[in-house]
């Protein structure tokens, strides 16, 4: 179960009206945090910038920048998005949440206890984006692990979560072409009721599934690569990625 506790309005998307905060827990200046993005749709710029439409997230196309789709090979569902400039990567989940209160500030503390309790680590730190989480995760072998650093960004009924690794989970300057994708980054919420907490629905965009633009439906799990949009990539995923859920935070 989830453990509940104070929740704040996140930093991701602040309602006009609020009165502004320029400090978070950790005393982090948050004057100079770039705004910019990843945008809420109703508030996202007519920028005429290329996104892959995920359904509840339209990702920009970044020179650079592969987009990775881990799929269910049994049941055809996207699982996880992952973009990389070949040396860090970047995990994108989103998540149903409450209007104007946020989830990062609870969600920061339960990943912290869940972490410990299987021998990884967390430690709260300032960031782009406010708080975040350096992260020492297991990787299933007894006493190995691989560094991480968790974002959260907290919109108007949704949840994102951003889990870095490579070079990007030990310096936020290290992934700039990652750091440009996020800020140009649309969630589609949507006017549908969903439970508190439960992944926002994903889709593989139509450049996967018909490539050629016909009525046909190329095959997701056996991409022909002389057809595939440059820059996306899809893998049959067995397991998931690497990184902590939300949904398995207990």
């Amino acid at each position: 179960m989830f453990r509940r506790g104070r929740r704040r309005a996140g930093r991701g998307w602040r309602d006009p009206q609020e009165p502004r905060d320029d400090r978070d827990e950790t005393g982090h200046d948050q004057a100079g945090i770039d705004r910019d993005g990843p945008y809420d749709a109703d508030r996202a710029p007519a920028d005429h910038v290329r996104r892959l439409d995920l359904g509840s997230l339209r990702v920009p196309v970044v020179d650079g920048v592969q987009v990775q789709f881990q799929i269910d090979q049994a049941s055809g569902q996207l699982l996880t998005v992952t973009l990389t400039d070949g040396q860090s990567g970047m995990e994108l989940s989103v998540f149903a949440a409450p209007k104007s209160i946020g989830l990062w500030d609870e969600v920061r503390v339960e990943i912290v206890d869940s972490l410990r309790a299987a021998a990884g680590a967390a430690e709260e730190t300032g960031g782009p984006h406010g708080s975040e989480l350096r992260l020492q995760l297991p990787t299933g072998t007894p006493g190995e692990f691989m560094p991480g650093r968790m974002v959260g960004i907290d919109g108007p009924r949704w949840f994102l979560r951003v889990v870095f690794t490579g070079y990007a989970a030990l310096d936020p300057a290290a992934a700039p072409l990652l750091a440009e994708a996020l800020r140009r980054l649309v969630v589609v919420r949507g006017d549908h009721a969903m439970p508190l907490r439960d992944p926002l629905p994903l889709k593989l965009p139509r450049e996967v599934t018909d490539p050629h633009g016909s009525d046909d439906q190329a095959d997701p799990f056996d991409p022909d690569p002389r057809d595939a949009t440059p820059g996306v990539a899809v893998t049959a995923a067995r397991m998931p990625a690497p990184g902590v859920r939300i949904a398995e935070v207990g």
